[in-house]
């Protein structure tokens, strides 16, 4: 009798236990609040006929407020290189702040907010925009039990001061994700990213983006990705490829 009744205690806590061994965190969805470090190298080729590039080296910090709230800043050393100048230093540091209401554990909908102060710290102007920016956005998300998600966002950027000098920048961005989390802690995430300028009528981009990452142990994962200019009018870049390795539950 004994032997059937742990039996049943084992089948009814099967279901249970499946689900308690899902969810690996990757601080990759939007919902995800977690205490994290990452580092981003990130190679941006603007022009690879004229050979003007810009690469960076960003530092990311997020902090856990409670169960709806996190802050971050992110500090970018940069390199731009072109056959004229070549410079180095610092470029525009980023402070952020987000709200979210994640999905359930079986999946669904979540959604969440976010606002972003771009601080004009560019020690040259081929380094940054030499404006203060504030950039809000907000995003839907649907989820899946099966690891599979996906997410649409708009984020606006807006110039509040800065160089006169300096072009205005009045810009959307569009985003729509659809990624896969797996079990076995690896992923696969893909964007597409419609860019559209409002300072500059009739300017747009379509630069689509894809990653695959890894979590090496619980609390650290490393990922790679890859993006390019696909169609449009304006052209932010060629062709990008990034690496990070990141560091949760800090």
């Amino acid at each position: 009798m004994r032997k059937w009744f742990l039996l049943g205690i084992g089948l009814v806590a099967l279901p249970a236990c499946a689900q308690l061994q899902r969810k690996y965190d990757y601080g990759v969805m939007p919902t995800e609040n977690i205490t994290s470090l990452e580092v981003n190298p990130v190679l941006n080729v603007l022009d690879d006929s004229a050979g003007i590039s810009s690469s960076q080296l960003i530092v990311k910090s997020y902090h856990v407020i409670d169960n709806a709230w996190n802050w971050g800043v992110e500090v970018p050393l940069a390199r731009y290189e072109s056959p004229e100048k070549s410079v180095s230093g610092l470029a525009d540091a980023l402070v952020a702040l987000a709200w979210m209401h994640p999905e359930s554990l079986n999946g669904g909908f979540g959604y969440g907010a976010r606002m972003e102060t771009f601080l004009p710290t560019a020690t040259d102007k081929r380094l940054g925009s030499g404006q203060l920016q504030v950039s809000p956005s907000a995003f839907v998300l649907w989820s899946w039990n099966s690891g599979i998600y996906a997410a649409a966002g708009y984020k606006h950027y807006w110039s509040v001061l800065g160089d006169r000098a300096r072009e205005d920048i009045n810009l959307g961005r569009f985003r729509v994700n659809v990624s896969y989390l797996s079990d076995a802690k690896w992923w696969v995430q893909t964007n597409v990213y419609y860019y559209q300028d409002f300072e500059h009528r009739g300017k747009m981009e379509v630069v689509p983006e894809a990653e695959i990452g890894t979590l090496v142990t619980v609390g650290t994962a490393i990922f790679a990705n890859v993006s390019a200019h696909a169609a449009g009018n304006a052209h932010s870049k060629d062709w990008s490829v990034g690496v990070g390795f990141r560091v949760l539950y800090l």
